[in-house]
C-alpha cells in the first residue's frame, strides 16, 4: 500500500490547516506526486509539514501521522473484511 492512497482520508474537524492541506494535495498533481514519492513514513511527515508550511497552513506532524492512520485503517477495512 502505498504511504499516500487516491482515496486520502480527509479529515474533518478542528484541524483547519491540515485538512486544507490536504485539499490542496487532492487538487495538484504535483503536490501529489511529491509526497506519493517520497520513500518512509517519516519523510512523507516531514515533507507534509514543510510543504504545508510554505503555503501559510499551521499543522504539526501528529496531525499528519493521525491521517495516515485512519486512511490505513479505512484501507484494511474496505480490502481486508
Amino acid at each position: 500500500m502505498p504511504l499516500l492512497p487516491r482515496s486520502i482520508a480527509l479529515t474533518s474537524g478542528p484541524v483547519d490547516g491540515f485538512a486544507a492541506f490536504q485539499r490542496l494535495v487532492v487538487n495538484d498533481s504535483a503536490l501529489f506526486a511529491r509526497l506519493e514519492n517520497t520513500s518512509t513514513t517519516d519523510a512523507f511527515v516531514d515533507l507534509a509539514v514543510e510543504l504545508g508550511a510554505s503555503r501559510g497552513l499551521a499543522f504539526g506532524a501528529d496531525d499528519v501521522r493521525t491521517s495516515l492512520q485512519a486512511a490505513r485503517r479505512a484501507w484494511i477495512e474496505r480490502n481486508v473484511a
